[in-house]
Formats: C-alpha cells, structure tokens, sequence
C-alpha cells in the first residue's frame, strides 16, 4: 500500500484528478477467516441472491467479477457516461422488476436518508440534460457491480455509482466498508416531488454550525484560507495520507465536540443504522484525535471547502466552479485510511 503525505493544500490541484482512478498496489489473500455474518450482513447477502436469481446468464456474467480483481475494484469516478469507462450492468438496461430488486437491496446497504441521496442525486443528473456528444447523464446511467459473490461466508464488494456518485461496499462477515465513498451532485438546488431541495443542506448546515461554535481565536486556527480547494482524496489518490490540518477536536468543548460529530453523521448516516452505529462508536473514541479545517468564505451554505481528519474516517467536501456557482456543484469525498476497500480485512501482509 502506497503511503503519501501531502503537507499543503497547494498541492491537491495536480495530486489527485478525478479522471484518474486508484491504482490499488496490493494483494488480495488467498483465504479469509472471515466471522460469522450478523443479521444485517445476512439480509444484504439474501438481497444480493434474490436480485441476481432475476438477471440472464449474460447479465450474470457482466455483473460478477473475481474478488481478486484489484482492476475492477477502484472503477468508480465523478465524471459521467462517456468520459470514463465503468464496468458491470447499466441501470437503465434492467427490468422494472430487476430494477426494483436492486433497489431493494441497495436499501438494505444504505439507510433511507441514503436512499433519498441517490434518488437526488439521479434527479440532479436528468436535470443536467441529454448532454453533448459521448458525454450523457441521467438515472439510467448508472452502473452496479459484485467483486466476488454475495456470501455469509467469504468477503465479497459491491459497488454502484455513476456520475457524482460512487459506493464501495466491502462485506466481510458482520463487518462493512464504506470506503472509498464519493457523494456530491450538480445541480444540488433543484425541484424534487414539489419541492424546493438542496442536496447537499444538512451536511453544509452543520459545518457551518460548528464552525459558528468556535471562539474568534479557534476560528484562526480553524479556517486555512479564505479561498475554496479541490478535493485531495479523490480517485488516484488511494493510500495517500493527510496531514492534520486546523483545530482538534481534543482542544474543543463537549458541545463543540458534539457538533462536530454532527457534520460526520450528516454523510455518513447514508448508511445502514447497524453498520452507521459501529462506525460511529469508533469515531466517538477517537474523536480528541480528529481535526477540522475550512477553506473559504463563511456564511453561505456550501461555497466553502471543508475537510475532516480522524484516524479512521477524512471527509472532504469541495465546491466546483464548473457551472458558474459553487454552491450547486460539489465533489464530496469519504475514505477510511485503516480500511478502503476493506484492505484491513482482505490485503495479504
């Protein structure tokens, strides 16, 4: 595994394109002692089973690929249909009862706050139109992936995404991986079911509370400068590791602290409330050891970039200028640095 720090923010604009993809530079064990699968694991697996029983021998094929497939693994990217190739069955080429059945199970990977996610962020790509030439969006284009086969008993990944969104989603017995996990959309203001929705609200709305917690002389230290960067930790950027960057966590107060797990649990309470409960039991221990830092103005819900740092979890979030407004465009960025694609549990010593 790759180990790379980057030290300043100046340098992200050529470290990690999200053109690229991760190169994933280990090997996948040849055996696994993989523990007894818990009841959620359980009905992710029995999901998984009862969407493939209704996809063709072909479609099978497509869908499934060996779990040691370190080429597969990493295809996932913010860009849209023809400027990247994803691999794997395209949504819109699914039944109505095939697709519902994914649903089905990408709602027992994700909570429903999750789900809703997805549905935004597809309606946010029709909203983006036919598109020009090779380059399409919309909700058919979205694509969905096993690495290895749904089991109880051996590990096995699944990934859905398409443009602006990316899971990856490593079971290994009772344990998941969300890791890496990219989130975002554009436009993030839109109509949805008769209302007026900004996609990516909870998550600006939270940053900016704990960032309104802090005292003008935690500001100083808190907010690097005043102008919004790129994501560090996008595709490419597999086993790179950040310097801390802005306050810790261990020099705030319990409140400030609480708020501070609030911006975390407005991303990842994408996921299911057994697996979300885990990973924010871990979190919670380590969270004197995480930092906060922010780039850009304050007091606009989403114009400013903002990273979190901790032992098991950096999230990133980065308006882009692409469109003409910052705040309804975004790449949004989660890995665990102990864990991406579960290489704690499957990446041979």
């Amino acid at each position: 595994m790759r180990l790379g720090w980057i030290l300043t923010p100046a340098l992200l604009l050529a470290s990690s394109p999200l053109w690229a993809q991760d190169s994933l530079d280990f090997r996948v064990r040849d055996r696994f002692d993989v523990p007894a699968a818990d009841a959620k694991s359980v009905a992710i697996a029995a999901a998984a089973d009862r969407f493939l029983a209704l996809l063709s021998e072909d479609q099978r094929k497509s869908l499934v690929y060996a779990f040691s497939d370190n080429a597969q693994r990493p295809k996932w990217s913010n860009l849209p249909v023809g400027m990247i190739q994803r691999n794997g069955l395209m949504r819109g080429e699914l039944s109505d009862a095939q697709a519902t059945a994914l649903d089905s199970l990408l709602g027992e990977i994700l909570s429903e706050a999750g789900m809703r996610n997805i549905a935004l962020q597809m309606a946010a790509d029709d909203a983006m139109g036919d598109g020009v030439g090779r380059i399409r969006y919309g909700r058919d284009l979205y694509y969905f992936a096993f690495v290895g086969q749904p089991s109880i008993s051996q590990p096995w990944m699944l990934q859905f995404g398409g443009h602006h969104l990316a899971l990856n989603v490593t079971v290994f017995g009772p344990d998941i991986s969300f890791s890496p996990m990219l989130t975002g959309g554009q436009p993030l203001h839109l109509e949805y079911e008769g209302q007026n929705v900004y996609i990516t609200q909870a998550e600006t709305a939270a940053a900016q509370a704990f960032l309104d917690s802090l005292s003008d002389d935690q500001r100083a230290v808190a907010i690097i400068g005043d102008r919004p960067i790129n994501v560090l930790l996008g595709p490419g950027a597999f086993g790179t590791l950040l310097a801390p960057e802005g306050i810790k966590a261990g020099d705030l107060s319990a409140q400030q602290k609480y708020l501070l797990l609030a911006v975390i649990t407005a991303r990842l309470g994408h996921i299911n409330d057994d697996d979300f409960t885990a990973k924010m039991d871990t979190i919670r221990r380590e969270i004197d050891d995480a930092y906060f830092a922010w780039w850009g103005p304050v007091g606009t819900l989403g114009s400013a970039y903002f990273r979190i740092t901790a032992p098991s979890v950096v999230m990133e979030y980065s308006p882009q200028q692409m469109g003409g407004d910052p705040t309804d465009h975004a790449h949004n960025i989660y890995r665990d640095p102990q864990n991406d694609y579960g290489i704690a549990w499957i990446g041979s010593d």
